[in-house]
C-alpha cells in the first residue's frame, strides 16, 4: 500500500488495501493528487520495465522496480489533467468532480472484447440503488455507463506485453458531482449525469469504496470465466437493444451482444451482423425518454 502524501481527500487507502489484497495478492494502492492520465502513467511504468527486461538490466534496484511494476496496482488521481477515452478523445475533469482511477494486473487473455462489458456490468450493479423500480443505470456498448439517458462514466482497457506476460490496464472515469463535468470530444449531445443524483453528497473516495471490491472480485476470476457470468446482467442494462444504431456503414436495430462481447445488429431478415469495434452512434426514437 503506497498512498501519496500529496493526496488531499480521505481515501482510507490502508483499509481499502486490507480489503482488496487478499483477493488480488501483491496489490499496491497509490493515490496521486495530480496526474496526467492514470492509464498512461501505468503504461509508461510497464513499458519502461519491459525495456529494461529486454536490455538485460540487472542491477538490484532495477530488478526490484521491475518486479514491483509487474504486480497489480490500483492508481487513483484526485485531479486527472490529460485523461483519455476511446477513439483518442480526452477526459477532462475538475478536482473532486470525478473519480478517475486505473487498475493494472497480469491477465492471460486471448482478447479483451468482453472485458469492458463485464467491468461495466459489475460497476453498474454496485452503483444501482437497492430499489424495486426500473434500473436507472444502463450500459452502452462497448464501454459507457449511462444514468437516466445521460453519460455517467466510461471504461478504457489497454494491454501491454512485459516481463514475459501480458498486463491489462482498466481505466475508469465516473462523474461524481454536477459541476465540472468532463468533456470528451463532441460525443455528448445527450448531456451528462453525475453520481450525486443517485447518492446526494457522495464523494470520489466513497464511490471508489463502493466499486473496488466488486471490480477486483470480477478480475480475479475473469480469465477463467470470461463474460458469461455477467452476460445476463449486461443484457438487462443494454441500452442499444431494440434501438436504431449505426456502426461504420451499417444501420439497423441493436440485437444485444454475443458471448464474446461483440455487438449484434439486425439489418434485415437474416442473421444479425457482428460488430467487433469502432464507433457506434445511437439514434433514439423521438418518443423515447433518452
Amino acid at each position: 500500500m503506497n498512498p501519496s502524501p500529496a493526496a488531499h481527500l480521505n481515501w482510507s487507502a490502508e483499509a481499502l488495501w486490507q480489503e482488496l489484497e487478499p483477493l488480488l495478492p501483491g496489490l499496491s494502492i497509490e493515490v496521486l493528487a495530480r496526474c496526467g492520465s492514470t492509464n498512461t502513467e501505468l503504461l509508461e511504468r510497464l513499458r519502461q520495465s519491459g525495456d529494461e527486461h529486454a536490455s538485460g538490466a540487472s542491477s538490484a534496484r532495477g530488478q526490484a522496480r521491475r518486479s514491483h511494476d509487474l504486480q497489480p496496482c490500483l492508481l487513483v488521481a484526485e485531479h486527472q489533467t490529460q485523461g483519455r477515452g476511446r477513439m483518442g478523445r480526452s477526459w477532462i475533469a475538475s478536482p473532486g468532480a470525478s473519480l478517475t482511477f486505473s487498475l493494472a494486473l497480469p491477465m492471460a487473455l486471448a482478447d479483451t472484447a468482453g472485458l469492458s462489458l463485464a467491468v461495466g456490468t459489475v460497476l453498474a450493479d454496485a452503483l444501482e440503488p437497492p430499489t424495486e423500480g426500473a434500473l436507472r443505470i444502463g450500459l452502452k456498448w462497448p464501454n459507457d455507463l449511462w444514468l437516466d439517458g445521460r453519460k455517467l462514466g466510461g471504461i478504457l482497457i489497454e494491454t501491454v506485453p512485459t516481463g514475459g506476460q501480458r498486463m491489462v490496464i482498466i481505466g475508469i472515469g465516473l462523474n461524481i458531482l454536477a459541476e465540472g463535468k468532463p468533456v470528451e470530444g463532441h460525443a455528448f449531445a445527450t448531456g451528462f449525469a453525475s453520481l450525486d443524483e443517485l447518492y446526494p453528497g457522495i464523494s470520489a473516495p466513497r464511490a471508489l469504496a463502493l466499486l473496488a471490491r466488486p471490480l477486483v472480485s470480477l478480475l480475479a476470476g475473469y480469465a477463467a470465466q470470461g463474460l458469461a457470468p455477467q452476460l445476463p446482467a449486461y443484457q438487462r442494462r443494454d441500452l442499444l437493444r431494440g434501438q436504431l444504431i449505426s456502426a461504420g456503414g451499417l444501420e439497423g436495430l441493436g440485437a444485444g451482444v454475443n458471448a464474446e462481447g461483440e455487438l449484434l445488429m439486425q439489418t434485415g431478415s437474416g442473421a444479425p451482423q457482428v460488430i467487433s469495434g469502432g464507433e457506434v452512434t445511437v439514434r433514439f426514437a423521438p418518443e423515447e425518454p433518452h
